[in-house]
């Protein structure tokens, strides 16, 4: 059994040189079956600065290894899921590499979905915390590829803050009493205290939720609690439930929160500009940063970030979230497995980690050099969203936690995370005690 990982390392890491052997071509395999067709099932297909660095990948690696062919298949995450766990059920029709499942991943490994990376995987071309996050508690080895690097972050909209007479503290940080009195103010002007809203994914109102938490408790209390390790049912628990409840009542949550989709939301935030704040890890990018006429966000457009807020009796303020991003696995359905980790492996080079953040401006869980950014990579009309990462959350340290698929949360108390923290508290449905007394059932 693992114990639990929580890295904490400096916001601005220093780039790392890191090399890589391209990968080889599987000869063997190739000799036997000749030209070798592996699948993959990638997510991100609303998000193009994303695919164009896993087209790049697919293209350069069948380049090199003639022999292999990939059919590359797009999809929205929820329905690639849907399709992905009736295949493996049916025992046909399955990819030999898929996006990781995030919520339910313990499930799929305890159902022998997945095969390991292998402890001969270039690990040392990561940053730290990337080959903790591939390994799962109570199965030997690491099952996730990782490509990007996760800041969890919290926007406010500047024409907003100033319409409503908000002014923001030179720590960029509102204490959880402040937090309550802005939502009512932007609420009471007609806007939605935050954009977030849960139409198609299981987890946007948990953001607020953890991120206060961890501003009260810290990294390892923080890790205990979200993943059914530690008792709901504690004074720190209950402050920052009823916080979420007073900020539900103020108007925290968009009227279309039940049916806007992750896609909607974005624009609801950014183009339409209908909330106050955006609480919202850095994959915002993939799908905000691309052109206005695919639903992207005007370049000129300058929202500002926040710290966490500043929770009564909280230890970790100076600090901020972070984690990585959806990944790929390789499916036990394969029957290349060692193609299909090559293929993985070749996309772990340095110059993959520069093309991707690049291209997404999303950090990379890969380590380069500044040689392996591409010679004709494009001037970024983002550049004043990098300077506002680096004003407001460079000076702190960062805890690499997972949110999404820690290792150690059960499917029970996933469930329940979703149905209590994201739907059923946000929605007025249960109070602060029901929900408290659900979570605590789930551990």
């Amino acid at each position: 059994m693992m114990t639990k990982r929580i890295l904490t390392g400096l916001f601005m890491a220093l780039v790392i040189a890191a090399l890589l052997p391209a990968g080889g071509q599987q000869e063997a395999d190739a000799a036997e079956e000749g030209p070798v067709t592996i699948t993959w099932w990638s997510h991100w297909a609303n998000e193009p600065s994303k695919r164009v660095v896993i087209e790049q990948i697919k293209d350069e690696y069948m380049a090199a290894n003639p022999d292999v062919v990939i059919d590359l298949v797009w999809w929205d995450k929820e329905p690639l899921q849907q399709a992905w766990r009736t295949a493996m059920t049916a025992g046909e029709g399955a990819p030999d590499i898929v996006t990781d499942p995030a919520g339910d991943t313990m499930v799929q490994l305890e159902a022998g979905w997945f095969l390991p990376l292998g402890d001969d995987f270039p690990w040392d071309n990561y940053k730290p915390g990337a080959q903790d996050n591939a390994q799962y508690s109570g199965f030997d080895g690491y099952y996730k590829y990782n490509i990007g690097q996760s800041i969890n972050m919290i926007f406010y909209n500047k024409e907003i803050f100033d319409e409503i007479g908000v002014d923001v503290p030179d720590d960029y940080t509102f204490t959880q009493d402040e937090w309550v009195d802005i939502i009512r103010r932007a609420n009471a002007a007609g806007y939605a205290g935050s954009a977030l809203a849960i139409g198609n994914r299981p987890y946007p109102a948990l953001f607020p939720i953890w991120f206060s938490f961890f501003s009260l408790v810290g990294a390892d209390e923080f890790y205990d609690y979200i993943n059914g390790l530690q008792s709901w049912d504690t004074p720190e628990a209950r402050q920052v439930l009823d916080w979420i409840a007073e900020m539900g009542d103020a108007g925290m949550w968009p009227n279309t929160f039940s049916t806007m989709t992750i896609d909607d939301f974005h624009v609801y935030w950014h183009t339409q500009r209908q909330a106050a704040t955006l609480w919202i890890p850095s994959w915002y990018t993939g799908r905000a940063f691309k052109p206005e006429s695919e639903g992207g966000q005007d370049p000129d457009w300058q929202f500002g970030m926040l710290r966490y807020p500043r929770m009564d009796g909280g230890v970790a303020e100076d600090r901020v979230i972070g984690g990585f991003e959806s990944g790929y696995m390789i499916s036990s359905a394969t029957e290349h497995p060692e193609i299909a980790r090559d293929i993985l492996a070749f996309a772990a080079q340095p110059r993959y980690g520069a093309l991707w953040e690049v291209a997404t401006d999303i950090p990379s869980a890969i380590r380069y050099e500044s040689s392996d950014v591409p010679a004709d990579a494009p001037e970024s009309p983002w550049g004043w969203y990098h300077d506002e990462i680096n004003r407001v959350y460079g000076p702190l340290a960062m805890d690499v936690v997972e949110l999404l698929a820690p290792p150690e949360r059960s499917g029970d108390f996933t469930n329940a995370t979703t149905s209590v923290l994201n739907e059923g508290l946000p929605l007025g449905l249960i109070d602060v005690d029901e929900a408290i007394e659900r979570m605590n059932a789930a551990r």
